[in-house]
């Protein structure tokens, strides 16, 4: 019995067949990106993940409503703060950021209100800050040594001074003689650094801590994912079973 003869195209159909419902690698990826909305995201090359949430996107359960930031060309900023700080960099490992507080190198508005807009938050300055001075309307008879003269007009056009201080402390106990009105801005200091260097200190930043969020260690570690119930802010542990754990799964 002879075998039957079957052209070549007709071998080809089933394979060509397969290949036709086998994703393509674009929709494989979106597909991954549907199953993970909260995904980490960048902007200006900063890793954004839980517990801080990109606002356009990420959904707001990826993370809490005071860690929402936006990026806008590549500056990534808090979205709910009541002043615009600009995120520097992020260190998830010791639970820290870098972030511009300063508003302007002359906004000295900006420099009193700093510290108590980030009482309402749950974001602290760390103690490895320094204190950054700007005095004006002093009444002295001559400047200390330690006083730079700062190319900054005052409120009523005095000079304007910058003074490094000591180690940031919660009351600014390290105050400078209240001859002056003074403005604060928490710095990270380096070995060296004086008053002179104010504006090298104001484009490091202040270096913010946000508490350590033990809870989605334990999530993670027990195969859960981190998110946020946004009815009250509060920390949720999506299991792959589709629970939802309190603290693990």
């Amino acid at each position: 019995m002879h075998a039957c003869p079957v052209p070549a195209a007709a071998l080809l159909c089933p394979v060509v067949l397969l290949l036709a419902l086998l994703p393509s690698p674009a929709t494989a990826a979106a597909a991954l990106n549907t199953s993970n909305p909260c995904a980490p995201a960048l902007c200006g090359g900063i890793n954004i993940t839980f517990p801080f949430w990109l606002a356009g996107k990420h959904p707001p359960e990826c993370g809490y409503k005071a860690y929402q930031v936006t990026c806008d060309k590549g500056n990534l900023t808090l979205k709910n703060s009541y002043w615009t700080y600009q995120l520097l960099d992020i260190f998830y490992q010791n639970s820290s950021f870098r972030a511009d507080l300063s508003g302007g190198l002359c906004d000295s508005q900006n420099f009193v209100n700093a510290s108590s807009d980030l009482g309402l938050s749950p974001f602290k300055i760390s103690p490895k800050n320094q204190e950054l001075f700007f005095l004006y309307d002093c009444e002295l008879r001559g400047r200390p040594r330690s006083w730079t003269l700062v190319n900054c007009p005052s409120p009523d056009d005095s000079s304007v001074y910058a003074l490094l201080g000591k180690n940031y402390t919660p009351g600014g106990t390290g105050m400078p003689p209240m001859n002056c009105n003074v403005s604060t801005i928490p710095v990270l200091g380096y070995e060296g650094a004086t008053g002179a260097d104010y504006q090298r200190l104001l484009k490091g930043g202040s270096l913010l801590e946000y508490t350590d969020d033990e809870p989605c260690k334990d999530c993670t570690d027990t195969g859960g994912r981190c998110r946020v119930n946004v009815s009250d802010d509060a920390f949720a542990c999506y299991c792959n079973d589709g629970d939802d754990g309190w603290f693990i799964c």
